[in-house]
């Protein structure tokens, strides 16, 4: 076996190894898949062994790889030892990737664009969809960090760290004749159907339930400038976080006794949890939602 190993082509081993898929591969590093199964082509060679067997589930790992794995990943750790831990945003070159839900981005996405722009005027920014492909692709090992609330239904491989916290609030057109929660009672709901936080069932409404508060979802939306569109024209109430009322609506808080917080989460594979570019990300984060908060 032939020990000359090129580090470059270890570390497309790992990744092949978690995502097993050559195109996701390619994506995840920047690469063209000719590019990759050239990589793994030469490692076949120097390992004498055929790495990955193509099945119908994608590609599975060789015993050899799997009884080596770990080996490979401690060679890659040891390299990152050497590596200058730096960072600096203003000449970064590559690409972020972050996935949130329709309403960050409607509420937050052009102001964290401009912060990155100023910051690293050179990268290349990817404002994605949060839905359960985009969890389950971070899951297998995408280079990648979402932005949304807390989802206690992660796996422990996910780091979720709060960036900021938000207090639940109902919003109704200026003259609706409601005054406070209770009155609200009397009067239908529109729902922001939001991935990754309320796809099957809606646990803020369970909750204000089991505190007393009775209401009756009417219409399920998934874009939130419907659900700003529905309440400026009916009677109908939404519900949102505090600084993100639309405008012609005011809002309605929970009396402070039974004040509800959200916490908003960076989440990332956790052995991506220190890299300097995703602690970066979660700087430009943590300020982007306090400048909007305020």
């Amino acid at each position: 076996m032939n020990t000359n190993l090129d580090i470059q082509n270890i570390l497309v081993l790992k990744k092949m190894y978690e995502l097993r898929h050559v195109g996701l591969v390619a994506d995840a590093l920047g690469k063209t898949s000719s590019a990759i199964s050239k990589n793994l082509s030469k490692l076949k060679t120097q390992l004498n062994d055929p790495l990955f067997i193509q099945t119908k589930q994608g590609f599975e790992p060789t015993s050899f790889v799997e009884a080596n794995i770990q080996h490979f990943e401690s060679i890659i750790s040891s390299i990152g030892l050497i590596k200058p831990e730096g960072f600096a945003p203003e000449t970064y070159q590559g690409s972020i990737k972050i996935y949130a839900n329709n309403h960050f981005w409607q509420q937050l996405g052009d102001k964290l664009y401009l912060k990155l722009l100023k910051e690293a005027p050179n990268a290349k920014a990817s404002f994605l969809h949060w839905d359960t492909n985009a969890r389950n692709r971070i899951i297998d090992g995408e280079d990648a960090v979402a932005a949304h609330y807390f989802d206690e239904t992660l796996p422990q491989s996910i780091a979720q760290t709060e960036f900021g916290r938000g207090s639940v609030v109902f919003f109704v057109r200026n003259d609706h004749p409601a005054t406070d929660v209770h009155s609200l009672t009397d009067y239908p709901v529109v729902l922001h159907k939001t991935a990754g936080w309320n796809d099957n069932k809606y646990p803020l409404i369970e909750r204000l339930s089991n505190i007393g508060f009775q209401f009756t979802p009417k219409a399920e939306v998934t874009h939130p400038q419907n659900v700003n569109d529905i309440v400026l024209q009916t009677d109908h109430f939404g519900v949102t976080t505090n600084g993100s009322v639309p405008e012609g609506c005011r809002s309605i808080h929970l009396p402070q006794a039974l004040n509800i917080e959200i916490s908003y989460v960076m989440s990332c594979r956790r052995s991506q949890q220190q890299d300097p570019l995703n602690q970066w990300l979660f700087r430009v984060l943590k300020e982007t939602i306090a400048d909007n908060r305020r």
